[in-house]
């Protein structure tokens, strides 16, 4: 669903305020609110997009292109501003999206990658393609320079597939960030989008000054505009970001790729990202440091969390009803008649595959077991590399054993609901 749109700030809280109605309401029907952004493998996650634009003091959408060429110079400038903000400070994005459940949905089944990049549509592309092509050395008069600006007003929200894609995407009068997880406060991410479009009108600004003394407003923001779309050409990606070989020109154009939580929280920890956030009085360089260790803490203890029960559910549910299914075959086994034995080839290997994978099943759980109690003593750096290179796959093979479980062990044994169960429930 969709709130109405406010302040920033005001959104932030309202937003805040939605998800913990939400969680009070479900508790009156007997439910529990699930907000983890991919529960279930294979399956659309949830998140949110945070949909965002700027308006002036008389209300005015500076997002929103116009008929006047004039006023879609600055509708330009500003556009160009927070390209150039994504692509210097790109990494800033991703960090404010790390949580732990958000890293299995960046990336899978209707989300959007965990690389950065923006779409702008063929529309825009194609003006911001001609202007960065080349300006003649001396403008025509106003309105005579046919930049494709009088098209802008035709711009239409792109819901195309391909768009979909996109973590960040302009919609016709705003800008869309898909990357926030379902369970995250959006106060994160949109304060580093403020902070790195601060940036970037601050460099749209001094490059527009700096030619004022030999040149008028339009011809500099024109020019100033150029050299924006030409530093910002590595994140603008018009194609399908689900591909590979977007992920093999993204690392080409040098572009942040961390695909884990602890990877993509490092990146506040970035000298220039650290200098930034300073600068700008968002925080102190120790209160960086701290906010990093909280949030890394935080995605530790949340993956010790998801071990500890996946290790009860598999030690008190799986491998118990692995052990009824196995006697339940052996004793109907047991019991076919002498003269009926060369029919049971099958059968017996069944039982064999049964006894196979509850061995499978307890090996990998005491693997998973001897990762989290032999990790308390290292640093949080080292508890999350750890963590991330050990855990996250033996999680993964246990998973896949619990759901080849899942297939062969009788409805009355298994003590969980099934995904069937889950996804249809009448």
């Amino acid at each position: 669903f969709a709130p109405q749109f406010a302040e920033a700030n005001l959104a932030v809280d309202q937003n805040q305020i939605l998800m913990e109605q939400m969680r009070r309401v479900a508790r009156q029907h007997g439910f529990r609110l699930l907000l983890h952004e991919k529960p279930f493998a294979f399956i659309n996650g949830s998140g949110k997009h945070l949909n965002f634009s700027l308006q002036d003091s008389d209300g005015r959408n500076l997002l929103k292109p116009s008929s006047s060429q004039r006023k879609n110079l600055q509708f330009l400038t500003l556009l160009c501003s927070l390209l150039l903000g994504v692509s210097r400070y790109g990494g800033l994005l991703r960090a404010s999206v790390a949580t732990p459940g958000n890293m299995h949905r960046l990336g899978g089944n209707e989300a959007p990658p965990a690389i950065i990049s923006v779409h702008l549509g063929d529309v825009l592309t194609g003006i911001l393609e001609r202007i960065g092509e080349g300006l003649p050395e001396e403008l025509p008069s106003k309105g005579m320079l046919d930049l494709g600006l009088t098209r802008l007003p035709s711009i239409q929200p792109d819901y195309t597939d391909r768009n979909r894609t996109a973590p960040i995407a302009y919609t016709g009068n705003k800008f869309e960030f898909r990357a926030p997880g379902a369970s995250q406060s959006t106060a994160g991410p949109l304060t580093m989008i403020l902070a790195i479009w601060a940036w970037g009108m601050d460099q749209m600004a001094d490059r527009i000054e700096a030619r004022l003394a030999e040149t008028d407003v339009a011809d500099a923001a024109l020019d100033a505009i150029k050299t924006a779309v030409n530093e910002s050409c590595n994140i603008r990606f018009e194609g399908n970001c689900y591909s590979e070989e977007w992920k093999v020109e993204a690392i080409r154009r040098g572009l942040p790729l961390a695909e884990t939580t602890a990877e993509a929280l490092s990146l506040y920890l970035v000298p220039e990202h650290r200098e930034l956030l300073e600068k700008l009085g968002i925080f102190t360089d120790r209160e960086i440091t701290a906010y990093y260790e909280t949030r890394l803490e935080q995605y530790i203890k949340t993956l010790e969390i998801d071990i500890t029960v996946m290790d009860s559910m598999v030690r008190e549910g799986v491998l118990p009803a692995l052990s009824k299914q196995i006697r339940l075959e052996g004793e109907a086994f047991a019991a076919v008649p002498e003269n009926l034995k060369d029919e049971t080839a099958e059968w017996e290997k069944h039982i064999r595959s049964l006894v196979t994978l509850k061995s499978d099943i307890l090996v990998t759980v005491e693997k998973l077991s001897r990762i989290r109690n032999g990790n308390s003593h290292n640093t949080l750096t080292k508890q999350a590399d750890e963590l991330n290179a050990k855990s996250l796959p033996i999680m993964e093979e246990l998973r896949e054993l619990c759901q080849q479980a899942e297939t062969v062990i009788a409805a009355e044994f298994w003590p969980f609901p099934r995904y069937q169960e889950l996804l249809n429930i009448s």
